[in-house]
């Protein structure tokens, strides 16, 4: 793995089938950012997580899957996780994933993604962490986001935390620009 690589984290729902419109944006998101020269990571489970990771290791790309011991009864890591960094809890486990990462990519999950979004968000607002790269993908993300300011204390300075991206080539794009604008952050 190369020391100066970047790790981009992809936060998505484990209960995508294999031949699923999603799972297939999701191995070309990962396809995308193995061949910009990112580590990928990811829960390292199934669903989005799996589809991300397969298409970042067959772009040829270094691989983590940040796994919790909560879930060791039910799922194993996919065989797309070069590199297993395994947490006793999940509270520690997206601790881990927001220090260790250098963005973030979020596609259409569950209650899981939205709580990893809205935690690294929050640590993002209140300054507990670094201001990091916080995209999110897919057609559903406006309506999400929309609905979210409407109904909460939501302010601006949140809203400019975050990008949205329509499709996984925009996503990786703006992330590649984004950080290549910022060497050595």
């Amino acid at each position: 793995m190369n020391d100066e690589a970047r790790i981009v984290t992809l936060f998505g729902g484990a209960r995508v089938p294999a031949d699923s419109p999603l799972y297939a944006d999701c191995m070309e998101l990962g396809r995308l950012l193995g061949q910009a020269g990112f580590v990928v990571a990811t829960g390292g489970y199934t669903g989005t997580m799996e589809a991300t990771l397969r298409g970042a290791r067959e772009a040829g790309a270094h691989t983590i899957g940040y796994t919790c011991a909560t879930f060791e009864r039910d799922f194993q890591p996919n065989r797309w996780v070069v590199e297993e960094r395994k947490t006793r809890v999940l509270s520690t486990r997206i601790q881990r994933l927001a220090e260790e990462s250098d963005a973030f990519l979020v596609v259409h999950g569950g209650l899981g993604t939205l709580a990893e979004l809205a935690l690294v968000w929050n640590m993002m607002l209140a300054g507990e962490l670094a201001a990091k790269p916080l995209v999110v993908v897919g057609p559903e993300w406006p309506r999400v986001i929309d609905l979210v300011q409407a109904e909460t204390q939501m302010g601006s300075s949140a809203l400019r935390l975050l990008t949205l991206a329509a499709t996984p080539q925009q996503a990786v794009t703006w992330l590649h620009t984004w950080l290549a604008a910022r060497p050595g952050q």
